[in-house]
């Protein structure tokens, strides 16, 4: 016989041979999957970290009222760092103020509010059958291989939410008849209730227009979204009120009278009760008692904060109407200092609702109106006055048009944290 035209056993060698780039390839894929994995991994703690950071120098830089930068700085990289820490345990965390020369000049760097930050993670991966094949190979172990993740996240867009309801318990929206919220931005309600909201009416018509609806309860939630209405309505977790941070003005020890102010009244304090009539106002007035916009009322650079009257340990609240009538009202908060944004500011404590019975009255209550302790109640809206921004516990609306323009200055204090890179 002639071994060398034998060909029995090729299958055997082929299958052998076969089996053995299956196995290599087999290998390969593992060592890759799990190196995809750990990267994976990282990326969650690398957005993690930026994200963490953006979040704590926005709270911090409004907290501090933007004296410190520094501080809010380096407030934010331990806040970052010890976020990708807890999402990553073994990994070398490392979060900074953003200058990477490959991102966009408009990624870099912190001006005011808004700043970005960069989150590095790295560890050291091992494999499995490649440090196998190596050490078979080379006679040694192989190293591990250095796997990393990076992010960026900041603050480059003004907030889409203008309208908050504060209230993390109970209902937040109570309505009669044919009621309508209309916001052009999103809608944010604290309340941790699967029942929101409670309408008496059930209009046809009725419900809130807005571009998104983000709830703390548990959904689905019994809001009514006005007929034509898409919004995205979802499930988020509390926030920090917008502006709590913001310290309340001073009431000076004495205060003139302020009965009934019209043309050009001083900035100041003014103490009893008081009506605006027609007027042009500029600055910070503080009250300590009730006050009502009843007239043509102008003006820009405005916060009106509606404090009250102390008396030994006791304080009495003042308030706010805007009372029903032909007015044109168009008031502007400032854009800049302490009250930046803010048209209204009513203190958490004082629980005096906001009564809006606009009637006929036209015009724009410009930037916000913070009052987190009081219920805004509504009851005629037959003009067009819009508001920009609304922080209020709760809404009673019966039955009134509310109108929501958001608040759309570049500076604006309520900015939205995004991932960029």
């Amino acid at each position: 016989m002639d071994f060398r035209r034998d060909e029995s056993g090729q299958t055997l060698v082929l299958t052998a041979l076969c089996l053995t780039c299956f196995m290599g390839f087999l290998a390969l894929a593992v060592d890759v999957g799990v190196l995809f994995n750990t990267r994976r991994q990282l990326q969650i703690a690398a957005d993690a970290a930026a994200t963490a950071a953006a979040l704590q120098y926005l709270d911090y830089y409004n907290a501090s009222g933007d004296a410190d930068q520094t501080d809010a700085e380096a407030s934010a990289i331990a806040a970052g760092n010890a976020a990708g820490l807890a999402n990553s345990s073994n990994a070398s965390v490392s979060v900074t103020v953003n200058t990477n020369s490959n991102s966009p000049a408009a990624h870099t760097g912190c001006t005011g509010t808004t700043c970005f930050f960069q989150a590095v993670v790295s560890e050291q991966s091992p494999t499995i059958f490649f440090s196998t094949f190596f050490g078979s190979w080379q006679g040694q172990s192989a190293n591990p291989f250095t796997v990393a993740a990076r992010a960026v996240a900041g603050t480059p867009n003004v907030s889409n939410n203008c309208l908050f309801l504060t209230n993390p318990t109970g209902t937040a929206l109570t309505t009669r008849g044919n009621w309508s919220i209309n916001a052009s931005c999103g809608v944010y309600i604290n309340s941790n209730s699967s029942s929101v909201e409670d309408d008496t009416g059930n209009a046809a018509n009725s419900g809130v227009s807005a571009t998104s609806i983000s709830i703390v309860g548990a959904l689905p939630n019994d809001v009514t979204v006005a007929p034509g209405s898409t919004p995205t309505v979802l499930r988020t977790l509390p926030q920090t009120v917008p502006f709590s941070n913001v310290a309340s003005p001073t009431v000076p020890a004495s205060c003139p009278a302020g009965g009934t102010l019209t043309g050009t009244p001083a900035a100041g304090c003014y103490s009893g009760n008081v009506t605006i009539g027609t007027a042009t106002l500029s600055g910070l007035y503080i009250f300590t008692g009730d006050v009502t916009i009843d007239g043509a009322v102008n003006g820009t650079g405005v916060t009106l904060a509606i404090m009250g009257a102390t008396s030994g340990t006791t304080t009495t609240w003042g308030s706010l109407s805007i009372a029903p009538g032909n007015s044109t009202i168009s008031l502007f908060a400032p854009t800049s200092g302490t009250y930046n944004g803010i048209l209204v500011y009513q203190p958490l404590a004082n629980a005096n609702p906001l009564d809006l019975q606009a009637g006929h009255s036209t015009g724009t209550l410009g930037g916000f109106i913070y009052a987190p302790g009081a219920q805004l109640a509504m009851q005629d809206h037959g003009g067009n006055l819009a508001v920009e921004g609304l922080i209020v516990d709760d809404i009673n609306n019966g039955p009134a048009v509310l109108d929501v323009t958001g608040y759309g200055q570049t500076n604006s204090p309520l900015k939205q944290i995004s991932l960029v890179e």
